[in-house]
């Protein structure tokens, strides 16, 4: 048998190139949205998760937990005032209607409005939400394990495809 060392190199060449595309389509999930804000009194934290918008409160000058605060946050020029979770030390927004713009692919500015004991602050943050990835299902290429499963089956067909360019014969 003869082998061509440059229909291998083309053919290597090729697979590894259709794999890295495939492999670029089914990028992982978007990130967790998230807000920071901070002051010379406060650092505000906020994930927007399924339950709702969780915030989390610290103090500046030593990153320790502010529990029990009263925390207020506007968006669009609609207040929501967090609840405190003394189980998880957070704060929480579950207002559905007051959620589903800040869901929406977009950037938004936020204002927060912290009390804690004698101290208060005002601070701001723009929160940005990107768009969902669509479903590496759907999306183009078949990803790497589909090309490790397709890839003997490439090889015998190449090898066939060289047998009948040669007659038939070994």
């Amino acid at each position: 048998m003869n082998f061509n060392f440059g229909h291998f190199f083309r053919f290597t060449v090729g697979m590894v190139f259709a794999t890295g595309l495939s492999v670029q389509a089914a990028e992982g999930p978007a990130p967790i949205p998230v807000a920071v804000a901070e002051s010379e009194l406060f650092e505000v934290v906020g994930r927007l998760e399924d339950d709702g918008f969780v915030f989390y409160i610290d103090r500046a000058d030593s990153n320790a937990p502010v529990l029990a605060a009263t925390l207020e946050v506007e968006s669009a020029g609609k207040p929501a005032k967090a609840v405190f979770r003394a189980e998880r030390g957070d704060y929480l927004i579950a207002d559905a209607e007051w959620l589903k713009p800040l869901r929406q692919p977009g950037e938004y500015p936020l204002a927060f409005t912290v009390i804690a004991g004698e101290e208060s602050d005002l601070l701001t943050a723009d929160f940005m939400v990107t768009a969902k990835p669509a479903d590496a299902a759907a999306g183009p290429g078949l990803g790497r394990a589909g090309w490790w499963l397709a890839l003997p089956g490439l090889l015998a067909a190449a090898l066939i495809w060289r047998r009948a360019q040669k007659g038939g014969k070994a």
